[in-house]
């Protein structure tokens, strides 16, 4: 698992742009723009923050990531 829920948000979406769309996702949940609000916290606690499943969060933040992974032949 490349995205751990101790890393923040701004690290995340630092080293990995296609997770920026797994966060969008996230905003109606949240009921604002979670990027915005919550860049400097960590995955672990914006989970406890707002009504996000940590696990499912993670999932999908490493699909993403995973997506983009060139693969060898």
């Amino acid at each position: 698992m490349l995205i751990q829920s101790n890393m923040t948000l701004l690290s995340i979406v630092g080293e990995y742009p296609q997770t920026e769309s797994v966060f969008r996702e996230y905003d109606d949940v949240v009921g604002d723009c979670l990027l915005c609000k919550n860049l400097f916290d960590t995955v672990e606690f914006v989970s406890k923050e707002y009504p996000i499943d940590e696990e499912d969060l993670l999932c999908k933040l490493n699909e993403a990531v995973e997506k983009d992974v060139p693969q060898d032949f």
